[in-house]
């Protein structure tokens, strides 16, 4: 992300968390949803201008609050709520209000939710600049072990309704239901989480390339 579109993406998160939180019929949530997911992008902001040192600290501090991305796509399922759709049979209903509520919701996720993922990006480049890492296999062990910790903080913050912030303010007890928790079930949300975070991620990538070659 440049420099150019730092300040307008800044304005236009303003923007759309202060409509959701006081003017929006539903989906008052997305607004908290939206911050959280902003804050690895803002962040990420901010890595070529610290020192080795404190690029550690932004790093980890990233890595806390980068799930909050991916897990915007889980809030999909809230579309439920709205009067439009009918099940399989039946019409969609051309009830403005909820189309409407249907676009800011499609909004917060797609957008938020793929730029905030992008960020992984931004930091394994970083990492390579400041020569931490040096092989291919280690950028590829870095991608796939952020989407894995990203998928068990998906579970952990869609079923034991866990945030980035109880790591602040509840951390033994957050640490043992993130780590020492486990059923056979929350593996296999995460590898199906895993597999939709990188098959994101490559639709990332290959938005970035189709770019790349429409400048040649």
């Amino acid at each position: 992300m440049t420099q150019t579109y730092r300040w307008p993406l800044r304005i236009a998160t303003i923007i759309y968390c202060v409509y959701m939180l006081f003017f929006s019929n539903m989906y008052h949530f997305m607004a908290l949803n939206v911050v959280l997911a902003y804050i690895p992008l803002e962040i990420s902001f901010h890595f070529k201008q610290v020192s080795n040192r404190l690029f550690i600290l932004l790093g980890m501090l990233w890595l806390l609050f980068y799930p909050n991305a991916p897990y915007l796509f889980t809030d999909f399922f809230h579309l439920e709520k709205l009067s439009i759709y009918r099940g399989m049979n039946q019409v969609f209903i051309l009830n403005l209000s909820d189309w409407f509520s249907f676009s800011l919701l499609t909004i917060g996720i797609c957008v938020y939710g793929l730029f905030g993922m992008a960020t992984i990006f931004t930091t394994l480049n970083e990492c390579i600049r400041r020569n931490s890492l040096h092989k291919k296999w280690q950028e590829f062990f870095f991608l796939f072990l952020v989407t894995i910790l990203s998928s068990v903080a998906i579970f952990v913050g869609r079923f034991d309704r866990l945030h980035s912030i109880h790591l602040f303010t509840k951390p033994v007890q957050t640490l043992k239901i993130i780590f020492f928790n486990w059923s056979f079930d929350k593996l296999l949300f995460i590898f199906l989480f895993t597999g939709l975070q990188l098959i994101l991620l490559a639709t990332i990538v290959g938005i970035n390339k189709m770019k790349t070659i429409d400048t040649l």
